[in-house]
């Protein structure tokens, strides 16, 4: 197909074309207009990854554990917890989100900005362009304050515990100090011997090993005790909200969409009281309640891993190993502490507890320097909290000017486009279900039979005989181009018997033969017109004669040919009836009586026109068409199967017939596909332009030719080859 016979479909099957563009523009568009608007704001928030090193003198420090619970979480943990149900919920209440009807409530998306970095992305969506704005900017505010709440709570934890430690600390170096002076005052002692006071020095240094050593498995299980319960603390898994579209609706709409339909069917076949109509109507009531009762989405919760715990318990696994390295040196401290206890007796006891006094005051002054150094560096720490934390906005969220969707002009310019395909869809489809000949093209897929002319389809009302039409009608002229085209296909074999049918009833093949007739006969030929339809003859009605004597009759040899034709009110042009209708017309169509009749026929005219039953119904034109010269068969456009098309062809060719062609009946001029007929067959128009060949019309139609177009020139010259012919015959004969 080339791009002619495209539009030519189109132009056929504008009418479903147009519908469906039409019905899809305009849901596009009240979709368009009614579809809701969505803002989307955007806030950028730089987050630490790891804080800064928080070993306050080493990393043997048992603070340094507490601190390590309190540092800020990795990027996906925080990225969870932005997502999170609760944490959502606090920001929209400190935003001051109200869910209005009518309204698409806000919706937050938070991602990564670019991958390896520690910035994250805040996307807000909602029906309203300042309440999507205030959320953003509150999940950026709230996430600032629970980042550094978390730190600030942790150094506040650590100073708390190393104040409390310092207090401690600080009572034990009193204490050290004034049991050693209250000593030396005792028993008045200057200064030991070197000896006296190395052994006395190594015992104390054994006996603060082993003090040393307790105090760390002491304040290593205290921290670990510590952690152990933060870990209690945190939950498993972060619970996470979602929503996905609702089933069980789709399911309700189309139960309600199948009890409609039955209700619609109901309604057409019963009474609206009958009881069938008002349980389907009690039926459809009460899907809708349950379809209008059932949410459009469900909310679906999902659980993510607390990434936090992971660190905690990382930090406890560290704590127990070093808890079992303090003990083993506490064994080991205590294993050399009663292994030398014996150098006890070599030294006078007050020696040995003025060495051990002096070891005390020496170790209790070493704690407390020392935490009070960790206190001092705790509180600037605390004090410089903002710059220790590194979270800080990188962008703010502004309120949108536009919303994001929907984007109308976009939108409608799309509809139209999808408009377009499906229209040009609708009308390829309807052209492929349709299995009608509407137009000579379709008959060549069909067929090769080809096309001896087209009819137009007469108004309701005028005559449909030639003779009594204008002679400048389309009408007028479709017989008239008809006779040729049947001229020209006798040229090499002349036609003398000529059957006129059709595939079913109903598709014009009497009037085509009647009308056919009358133009051969105004040709000058010697017509005989014989009614052969021995089933629902209509040939007298037509032409307004008796339909006995007729055909039957003579076949039967109750009359004689001569007293079955019966002359017309048309010069050359007579007529054979059909006769009372017999019981077995196909019998009576076969006998050896009919050939002679048709023999009888040929030498009473030029050419015998036979008017036959369609071939789809009965065999009677089967019979008929082995007989004759030539088969015209006539086609209703728009009415008659393809397939029948099909059969009738196979049907006439195992009768062996010889089909001329076909004549396409009740063609509407206005019908795609038929553009180029009122320029082939001019019009109404081309006479009416000179008065010149009006005159000229006339004076041609009272010698019986029609030469008013460059059409009915041919015609006269394939009439004269014609009587040429028959001439030659005659001759011969």
């Amino acid at each position: 197909m080339g791009l002619r016979d495209y539009m030519d479909l189109l132009r056929r099957r504008r009418a479903v074309a147009i519908q469906a563009f039409v019905i899809v523009l305009a849901i596009g568009i009240v979709v368009t207009l009614l579809s809701k608007p969505i803002y989307q704001t955007r806030a950028k928030l730089v987050v630490p990854v790891s804080g800064p090193s928080l070993n306050l003198n080493d990393n043997a420090n048992p603070f340094t554990m507490v601190l390590q619970g309190f540092a800020p979480d990795t990027l996906p943990t925080q990225i969870q917890s932005l997502q999170s149900a609760p944490f959502i919920q606090r920001a929209m209440e400190r935003a001051k989100i109200i869910t209005h009807p009518g309204v698409i409530p806000p919706t937050v998306h938070v991602e990564p900005a670019e991958n390896g970095s520690n910035v994250i992305l805040i996307t807000v969506e909602g029906g309203n362009a300042n309440e999507v704005a205030n959320l953003a900017n509150a999940i950026l505010d709230l996430h600032k304050e629970d980042t550094t709440g978390h730190t600030t709570e942790g150094l506040k934890t650590t100073i708390d515990l190393v104040s409390k430690s310092q207090v401690a600390a600080k009572q034990d170096l009193d204490r050290a100090e004034n049991r050693l002076l209250a000593f030396n005052r005792e028993h008045r002692l200057v200064q030991l011997q070197a000896e006296q006071k190395a052994r006395a020095e190594e015992y104390a240094d054994l006996e603060a090993g082993v003090r040393e050593a307790e105090g760390n498995v002491t304040t290593t299980q205290a921290e670990l005790n510590s952690l152990q319960a933060e870990l209690d603390r945190q939950p498993r898994d972060f619970e996470e909200e979602s929503t996905k579209p609702n089933p069980k609706k789709d399911k309700l709409q189309d139960v309600l969409d199948q009890k409609e339909i039955e209700l619609q069917e109901a309604q057409r076949l019963y009474k609206p009281t009958h009881r069938i109509v008002t349980d389907l109507q009690q039926a459809c009531n009460d899907l809708r309640a349950k379809l209008a009762a059932t949410p459009d989405e469900l909310k679906v919760k999902t659980h993510k891993p607390n990434e936090e715990r992971t660190t905690l318990q990382s930090n406890i696994a560290e704590l127990r190993a070093k808890l079992h390295g303090y003990q083993a040196r506490l064994n080991a401290a205590r294993g050399r502490f009663e292994a030398r206890r014996s150098i006890v007796d070599e030294i006078a006891p007050f020696e040995l507890e003025a060495a051990r006094l002096s070891r005390e005051k020496d170790t209790a002054q070493a704690a407390y320097l020392s935490l009070t150094n960790q206190l001092r560096d705790l509180n600037l720490r605390l004090a410089a909290n903002t710059n220790m934390i590194g979270t800080r906005e990188l962008e703010r969220a502004g309120v949108p000017r536009e919303p994001i969707a929907p984007r109308k002009a976009t939108n409608i310019a799309l509809t139209v486009l999808l408009a377009l395909a499906v229209a040009c869809g609708f009308a390829f489809l309807q052209e492929y279900l349709d299995d009608r000949v509407n137009s000579p093209e379709d008959l060549e897929r069909v067929s090769a039979l080809p096309t001896l002319g087209h009819v137009p389809l007469m108004a309701s009302g005028d005559s449909r005989l030639l003779y009594a039409l204008p002679g400048n009608s389309h009408v007028a002229e479709s017989y008239r181009a008809l006779r040729s085209s049947i001229g020209f296909a006798s040229v090499d074999a002349p036609l003398r018997r000529l059957q006129v049918t059709s595939a079913s009833k109903g598709e014009g093949k009497t009037i085509t033969s009647v009308n056919l007739a009358i133009s051969m006969a105004m040709d000058g030929k010697r017509v005989i017109l014989v009614d052969a339809d021995l089933r629902r003859p209509t040939v007298h009605r037509v032409l307004g004669r008796e339909n006995s004597p007729g055909l039957t009759e003579a076949l039967l040899g109750l009359r004689t040919i001569d007293e079955v034709i019966q002359p017309t009110d048309i010069e050359n042009l007579r007529v054979v009836c059909s006769g009372p209708i017999p019981p077995n017309p196909a019998e009576l169509l076969g006998t050896r009586a009919f050939d002679e009749l048709i023999e009888q026929l040929d030498e009473r005219a030029d050419i015998v026109i036979f008017d036959t039953p369609p071939c789809m119904p009965v065999t009677d034109p089967l019979i008929v068409a082995a007989r004759m010269d030539g088969v015209v068969l006539v086609l209703h456009v728009s009415r008659t199967k393809k397939a029948m098309v099909k059969h009738v062809q196979e049907l006439l060719a195992r009768a062996r017939a010889r089909v001329v062609g076909v004549v396409f009946n009740q063609v509407e001029t206005s019908r795609g596909g038929y553009y180029y007929y009122n320029y082939y067959y001019y019009g109404d128009g081309y006479y009416s332009n000179a008065a010149g060949r009006g005159e000229r019309r006339r004076r041609n139609a009272d010698s019986g030719q029609s030469l008013d177009s460059g059409a009915d020139v041919a015609v006269a010259a394939g009439h004269v080859d014609e009587r040429r012919a028959n001439g030659s015959e005659k001759d011969a004969s």
